[in-house]
């Protein structure tokens, strides 16, 4: 599941499991968590407290781990980067089935205080834990009343307030308007107040990026979206059995991160023409495509731009293993958990998890 199918499915929950995460959840949160707050400038970290900051304090019924939501005292946009950001990793804890919740006042305050680091200020925590039961759906709100009039707006602008009717927001209040400007560009105003106005701002631009597949905004009340330019490239999870399971060949990039094997589409190539010559080109091997496997990741490589990149799964059938040197710095076979680990995004281990369960259920 990736981050916009989360928004659709992603719901406030109330109720939890009184059991921890685990290790390998805390790992693959702690993946998504180290490459936002990178970005972003904040210091976002999951805290797995021995007493919950939750008991006691309102209708969380077995929550006790928390993300936590805080940045530098000096950033004049703190509080609306930690909603934008908060919500990338509440989308990521639900696409891993995860339960969340966004917490803004009734909870141990001192307990979180004192997880901060000098000059730090915090503005808000999100429950995460194993969900116990399905919450019902809230009603959304008329798109109409997200959404001031615009003549013929554009499908993803339509696209991104779908997805703005479903981010979560203090009392549901969903303060704030989108306007289409005769630009092309989109701006978000606030429509109201609340201690917690500018966390749902930063949520809502999130989910309106996503539902929008794709753009960049400025920060602040009137901040404005440019929709990105769109890329796509297509790779595979590459796979040979190997004893009692499977190993997969990782390729870590020039850049340091360790992924699967994938690059743009080239003229009129298909997707699996794609993977297929771009195996070919990082490691030397040809390979079989299974396009009965098909994931995608989307990301922004750069400013302005916003790339699919579509995995199936694959396996060597001939040729000599050898890396591009132009882009790959090493390769390498591992069993599943070495790979699970070593995966640098948790959005390829989300795919490397999925590839794994798609393999298991056909043998």
């Amino acid at each position: 599941m990736n981050l916009l199918e989360a928004v659709w499915v992603r719901r406030s929950q109330r109720t939890y499991l009184p059991r921890p995460l685990e290790e390998v959840q805390r790992e693959q949160l702690g993946k998504a968590l180290a490459e936002c707050s990178r970005r972003s400038g904040l210091h976002l970290r999951l805290v797995c407290p021995q007493v919950s900051p939750f008991a006691g304090q309102g209708r969380l019924k077995g929550a006790r781990e928390y993300l936590l939501l805080a940045g530098p005292a000096e950033d004049p946009d703190l509080e609306e980067k930690c909603g934008y950001w908060g919500e990338e990793l509440v989308l990521t804890a639900a696409a891993m089935g995860l339960g969340t919740c966004w917490v803004g006042g009734t909870y141990d305050r001192e307990a979180c205080l004192a997880q901060l680091e000098p000059g730090e200020t915090l503005v808000c925590v999100a429950a995460v834990g194993v969900p116990e039961g399905s919450p019902a759906p809230r009603p959304l709100r008329p798109a109409g009343e997200l959404a001031l009039p615009a003549d013929s707006a554009p499908a993803w602008f339509d696209a991104g307030i779908a997805a703005v009717q479903r981010a979560p927001s203090a009392m549901n209040r969903q303060g704030y308007r989108f306007q289409l400007r005769p630009d092309g560009a989109v701006q978000a105003r606030l429509s109201g107040g609340g201690s917690f106005a500018l966390v749902d701002l930063g949520i809502a631009k999130r989910h309106f990026q996503l539902g929008a597949h794709g753009g960049v905004w400025t920060w602040g009340d009137g901040g404005v979206f440019h929709k990105a330019a769109e890329e796509k490239s297509c790779g595979a999870v590459i796979w040979r059995p190997a004893g009692e399971g499977r190993e997969y060949l990782l390729a870590r990039h020039n850049g340091g991160h360790w992924s699967f094997p994938k690059g743009h589409v080239e003229g009129r190539e298909s997707e699996q023409e794609t993977a297929a010559r771009e195996i070919w080109e990082e490691t030397g091997l040809t390979a079989d495509i299974d396009t009965g496997f098909r994931r995608v990741v989307t990301y922004s490589p750069g400013p302005g731009i916003v790339k699919d990149v579509v995995f199936f799964t694959a396996t060597p059938a001939g040729g000599t293993e050898r890396r591009q040197e132009a882009e790959i710095a090493q390769l390498g076979w591992f069993s599943f958990r070495e790979a699970r680990a070593l995966v640098t995004y948790a959005t390829d281990e989300e795919v490397l998890l999925a590839a794994e369960a798609y393999l298991s259920g056909k043998s």
